[in-house]
């Protein structure tokens, strides 16, 4: 007797992660020796060999929060977007080298999108503000937890992964323990009332890091440009290329993720630099 063949297993949505892309008002502008603009477009001409449904943009787009410097970073993602079969989204938030208020005004065009949270695939990504003005440490206002746990209890049916700038957990490393997430306990107890969340991802760090608390995936990913060298006491310039994280969203909540680098980019930052 024949079987009826069984139905396809549903795709999951592909999102692509960059961060920290550092770049400045002058396209030649350097980050410790390397061009942060062209290490930005070879992420991205690597990245769209496999476009995205989605791109997450986690903060410290710009190195000075120039208008200009996001004016190139629209530049960029434009060149890639077109690139890709269909051209993905690409939602935002601010890191503590931006300028909120610019880039509210500034990264208003295709394919940049204004919107803090979205539903990708069956999944609803929410996008927080974790900046300080003036600091380089992170906190979530009482009004940005409130929306956290809002837009989580609103979309309660649906696999949740929640983005911000500030790593809300130790990376191991001595120097950068006061630059967190100072406000980390009240998020993960935010978290911990909605058994939807799967996953938290942010930048920041500089460095890959994937664990998992309570169920949920806990993601950092490299930057654009240049990278720390992990569990180091006092600051110290990683060697490894700038990198991106693709991240496969399967509608049942599963996630598979993988970190790429791009190797062929010659530049690299200076090794003897003690701090930015």
């Amino acid at each position: 007797m024949l079987k009826s063949p069984s139905a396809p297993a549903p795709l999951p949505a592909h999102v692509l992660h960059i961060t920290d892309t550092h770049l400045f008002a002058r396209r030649d502008g350097r980050l410790l020796g390397m061009n942060t603009y062209d290490s930005l477009a070879a992420v991205l001409a690597d990245a769209a060999q496999s476009a995205p449904d989605a791109v997450l943009a986690t903060g410290d787009l710009a190195q000075d929060g120039a208008a200009a410097a996001y004016a190139h970073l629209t530049e960029a993602l434009a060149t890639f977007a077109a690139a890709c079969e269909a051209p993905p989204p690409v939602y935002w938030l601010p890191g503590n080298h931006d300028a909120p208020s610019v880039m509210s005004a500034t990264l208003v065009n295709p394919p940049l999108r204004p919107e803090r949270e979205a539903l990708i695939g069956n999944w609803y990504v929410i996008l927080l503000d974790s900046t300080v003005a003036g600091e380089v440490g992170g906190w979530l206002s009482d009004a940005e937890l409130a929306r956290l746990d809002a837009g989580l209890a609103t979309h309660a049916d649906r696999p949740a992964l929640v983005c911000l700038h500030h790593n809300p957990v130790s990376v191991g490393a001595q120097w950068m323990s006061d630059i967190g997430l100072a406000n980390a306990a009240a998020f993960f107890e935010t978290l911990d009332r909605r058994a939807s969340v799967r996953a938290v991802l942010w930048g920041h760090v500089h460095q890959e890091m994937d664990t998992e608390r309570r169920g949920a995936r806990l993601m950092a990913s490299p930057s654009t440009c240049i990278q720390f060298k992990p569990k180091m006491a006092e600051f110290s310039l990683d060697q490894r290329a700038p990198g991106y994280r693709r991240l496969w969203l399967y509608p049942d909540g599963r996630l598979e993720t993988e970190v790429f680098r791009v190797e062929r980019f010659a530049g690299r930052a200076d090794p003897d630099a003690t701090g930015y």
